[in-house]
């Protein structure tokens, strides 16, 4: 299968060539990787770095300014043809490495054999010096419908399955065009958050075939938006906005609402013991 690599940047000289290094050292025809790089118009290195770039990976470079993230992930998701309905999209920002070589290989053959829409894995958070800091675990609430050896398949997600806080985290998200055009684009009214909001209408979708994989595929640098403490208020009511919409049909939604916005908070804490 094909993979189209969407990777968002802004004065990223000192993690853009790892980021495409774990790319280009997958194992799988490197033909079969397209690498859209939508760039904010940066003032450092960076777009200099990426069009010194030579290598059978297709690459696109679009660097000009825009209104933040996830405009950037729309524009890169708008820039997909309709001939690319069956190849697999992954968000891989200027910040995050694939774990080991492998990975896109793996994923490629779960979507074969299993003929499943989304894939999705673990994630690590490392330091400036490449020391874990946070493991996070994708592992969803409820139980999986099928597993063959270590992969768990899912073929439908409830609300109450995201109740104590579950969400698949995007870096680790691996989707079929097709499947992105039935879950729409991100929500940018979330300057910080949509990642989440996404996140929870893909896993909300009623015709859905998952895979998950309990293994980490994703390495994500600490230092983005959501990680800075500045941001921590502004994050709370953002999650709160997107739990009370996703619940807003259903009774006690502002009980619900803060119950899920408090176990989304508490299921971090094991994140960190686990290194």
């Amino acid at each position: 299968m094909k993979f189209n690599i969407i990777t968002t940047s802004f004065n990223s000289e000192k993690t853009i060539l790892k980021s495409f290094k774990s790319i280009e050292n997958q194992s799988i025809d490197k033909k079969n990787i397209n690498w859209l790089v939508i760039d904010g118009k940066s003032t450092d290195k960076t777009t200099d770095l990426i069009k010194k770039i030579n290598s059978k990976i297709k690459t696109k470079l679009i660097s000009e300014k825009d209104n933040g993230l996830y405009y950037a992930y729309n524009k890169g998701i708008k820039m997909l043809k309709y001939s690319d309905n069956e190849t697999i999209i992954n968000f891989l920002d200027s910040d995050n490495e694939f774990f080991f070589n492998d990975a896109l290989e793996i994923i490629s053959s779960v979507f074969e054999k299993y003929n499943v829409d989304v894939v999705f894995t673990d994630l690590i958070y490392v330091n400036n010096q490449n020391k874990i800091i946070r493991y996070w675990s994708s592992k969803p609430s409820k139980s999986f419908d099928e597993k063959f050896k270590n992969i768990e398949i899912y073929k439908k997600f409830k609300l109450d399955d995201h109740l104590f806080g579950w969400s698949i985290p995007l870096p680790t998200l691996f989707i079929k065009k097709s499947f992105i055009d039935k879950v729409g684009n991100f929500n940018t009214n979330y300057s910080i958050c949509s990642d989440y909001e996404w996140s929870l209408r893909v896993s909300s979708q009623e015709l859905i075939k998952a895979a998950y994989i309990p293994s980490v595929f994703v390495k994500m640098r600490l230092g983005g938006v959501s990680n800075k403490l500045r941001n921590l208020f502004k994050i709370k009511i953002q999650d709160f906005s997107i739990i009370y919409r996703f619940y807003k049909k259903r009774y006690f939604v502002f009980f619900f609402s803060i119950f899920t916005l408090v176990f989304k908070n508490l299921r971090k804490i094991p994140q960190f013991l686990k290194k």
